[in-house]
């Protein structure tokens, strides 16, 4: 896996982020460096011809067929995941500028390679090897990749099956010392830090809109209506012969509120979405319970505490911030280690350019 430095795509382009991993956005194969060429039974032939050059790192040139092998399965993922016309889309990077797609993922994966080339090289500091049945298993996964590329891409690329099995070796081992660095790390994500809660709104509004899309404010007469129905409604809902909050979306499909509905939280977008007090309102709740009727400039409210910090979401949510952060760990190591191992290497300078136009996405 080639962890992006896209954090965030435009959502009007159509492109989204992926964790905080996690998302994110670039997924090759494992996660992430001197070679593994070292690994007799996973590595290049010494006497196998090198091919174009797209870049030299640590003395260690990188052929046009291992940048193929990234960039195939970057195609493919992006292809199939927005659709074949990806490379034609803008997007905003983080500092607001705009960038199209296909120049950001050329940078994107040889900053990958790179990235494996260098936790390649630190994994004797950890002893940290592949094992015979992990060698095996990236053997037959790399197998698989060669067998669908065609004649015109082997020839072209100067791919071979010993180079698609050294890459897939590259991606296991960098993705174990990776691994072993964060843990080591002990990022802990709390529950609360992580916490998402499920509620349900059922909104009885005091607007409406026409038929472009205008505001219609009610009249107090209204209002007084939706007051009485709200009151209603929630003496049906705490009704000792109500199942606990199984008879809120029916409710509400029988008053014809129309945007009343789940939501899953942050405590933070609940703020930013509802207010303060309404956060207040909701966070004196317990699971299963419901509010009073709550009124609000936009109408009233009865809120039904499903879960106040939902289990699979928050566990989900963790998992996001856990990666993120662990990946903050990391980028900020990073740096020191590839300049002790290649100092002189940098995109604009390394890359041959004229080689790497080799390779097209569209």
């Amino acid at each position: 896996m080639i962890i992006s430095r896209i954090d965030k795509l435009n959502k009007a382009e159509k492109v989204c982020r992926r964790r905080r991993t996690a998302g994110r956005m670039l997924i090759v194969f494992m996660l992430l460096m001197v070679s593994v060429f070292s690994l007799s039974s996973c590595g290049k032939d010494k006497d196998e011809e090198e091919g174009d050059i797209v870049f030299t790192f640590a003395k260690n040139p990188i052929s046009l067929g291992e940048v193929y092998i990234y960039a195939e399965t970057v195609r493919e993922d992006y292809e199939l995941t927005y659709g074949k016309d990806v490379w034609n889309m803008t997007i905003t990077m983080q500092d607001g500028t705009k960038e199209n797609m296909e120049a950001v993922t050329r940078k994107d994966i040889i900053d990958a390679i790179v990235r494996v080339k260098v936790l390649n090289a630190i994994s004797k500091n950890y002893g940290i090897e592949l094992t015979e049945t992990e060698i095996a298993t990236e053997k037959n996964k790399a197998d698989i990749f060669f067998n669908r590329l065609t004649d015109d891409q082997l020839e072209k690329m100067q791919i071979t099956e010993n180079l698609v099995e050294n890459v897939y070796c590259e991606n296991l081992l960098a993705t174990k010392v990776y691994d072993k660095l964060v843990e080591d790390a002990g990022i802990e994500i709390s529950d609360e830090e992580a916490r998402e809660t499920t509620f349900y709104d059922m909104f009885f509004a005091f607007y409406s809109e026409d038929d472009k899309g205008n505001i219609i404010e009610v009249t107090d007469l209204r209002k007084q209506e939706q007051y009485n129905k709200a009151l209603q409604a929630y003496k049906t809902l705490v009704s000792p012969v109500s199942e606990e909050g199984g008879n809120i979306e029916s409710l509400s499909a029988y008053y014809n509120l129309e945007y009343s509905k789940y939501y899953t939280m942050t405590p933070k977008e609940i703020k930013e979405e509802f207010g303060e007090e309404i956060y207040d309102d909701l966070y004196q709740l317990d699971d299963g319970s419901y509010s009073l009727v709550i009124e609000t400039e936009y109408g009233y409210h009865i809120f039904y505490m499903k879960y106040l910090t939902d289990p699979d979401a928050t566990a989900a949510r963790k998992k996001e911030l856990t990666l993120a952060a662990e990946e903050k760990f990391f980028a900020a190591k990073f740096p020191a280690w590839q300049r002790t191992i290649d100092a002189d290497y940098s995109y604009v300078k390394s890359v041959n350019m004229d080689v790497y136009n080799n390779i097209t996405f569209k």
